[in-house]
């Protein structure tokens, strides 16, 4: 996984003052909610997408500068000594706290490309590789197991195709 160059430790630091600052009764403006969530989102599309640069984090960066400078005026002396410490471990990843990354369900195996379905069927038992190139000869498609396991099956071609593929081969997968 990439490295985020302590933000993330440094975004969870952040979050944690918010929420420590509104259970004291103290006043936290519903805009510092609104970036911590944009900066989350925006961190998390940085550590899963590898073709995200470092532009990304100066974003990122701009964005905790911005809360921090709306959360400390409202923080007495000793809570800003507190998180300021905290904020200059998280950056030097001195500090053992988890990002909470939100991890989209969304699977690339399921697309479709212009005329082109890709489908992703459950089998009930392991079919073998020899089996799924016969089916994929006899009905114009592609038949493959999943990456994300072999009880798993994707079946991608022209929308047509991939219909009648799936249901002849339903038969096969109830039985098997």
């Amino acid at each position: 996984m990439k490295d985020c160059k302590g933000l993330d430790k440094l975004w969870v630091v952040l979050s944690n003052l918010a929420i420590e600052l509104a259970n004291k009764n103290i006043l936290v403006p519903e805009e510092v909610f609104e970036r911590l969530r944009i900066t989350k989102a925006l961190i998390s599309y940085y550590l899963l997408d590898e073709h995200v640069g470092l532009e990304k984090l100066r974003d990122v960066e701009r964005e905790l500068n911005y809360i921090q400078s709306k959360l400390f005026p409202l923080c007495d002396e000793e809570l800003l000594r507190k998180y300021l410490d905290l904020m200059e471990k998280a950056l030097r990843s001195e500090l053992n706290i988890e990002f909470p990354l939100d991890k989209s369900e969304f699977n690339p195996e399921v697309k479709k490309v212009g005329e082109v379905e890709c489908i992703r069927i459950k089998v009930n038992s392991y079919i073998d590789i020899d089996r799924l190139k016969d089916l994929s000869e006899w009905y114009g498609v592609i038949f493959n197991h999943s990456s994300e396991d072999n009880y798993k099956i994707t079946i991608e071609g022209s929308l047509d195709r991939v219909k009648k593929a799936v249901k002849d081969f339903s038969i096969i997968w109830k039985l098997g």
